[in-house]
């Protein structure tokens, strides 16, 4: 049988928290007594009795979505802490009212707030002044979307 890297075979080993993380492949092919990667288990097995087997599930994302648990009470609360409020919050409802859906409004919201996951400065208690911006139209709000 042809030798395969510990890459190819997809484990890990930790000693110092006695675990061997596997991927699923690596685990099925394990259950099969013909192939290499049973003979590690059981060799491992054998030599660490302490060993824990864990199978590695999913890999995070390297990037967090930063649009994650965006909802319209936040986007509220986010746009009153602005001197303009009030002209931004109008803003805000007719493009609500537009009624055309979560996605076109978190859009719209991105695209007036581009820093809005940032730390803020505030002056005096509020956020600077916003120039509001323009609704996306249907093709920009698609596109925001998928950045978003």
């Amino acid at each position: 049988m042809a030798k395969i890297s510990k890459r190819e075979m997809n484990y890990r080993i930790d000693f110092t928290k006695m675990t061997l993380t596997m991927t699923a492949e690596f685990a099925d092919r394990a259950y099969d007594p013909t192939t290499e990667e049973y003979e590690i288990l059981t060799r491992l097995q054998k030599d660490f009795p302490r060993l824990r087997i864990v199978r590695k599930t999913h890999r995070s994302p390297k990037t967090a979505n930063p649009a994650k648990g965006l909802t319209y009470e936040r986007m509220e609360k986010y746009i009153r802490l602005h001197e303009n409020a009030d002209e931004l919050l109008d803003l805000f409802q007719k493009v609500q009212s537009a009624g055309r859906g979560y996605p076109y409004v978190k859009a719209w919201f991105v695209k007036q707030f581009p820093h809005y996951n940032e730390v803020p400065e505030f002056k005096n208690g509020k956020l600077r002044i916003v120039e509001p911006v323009e609704a996306p139209n249907a093709g920009e709000a698609e596109e925001l979307a998928e950045i978003a």
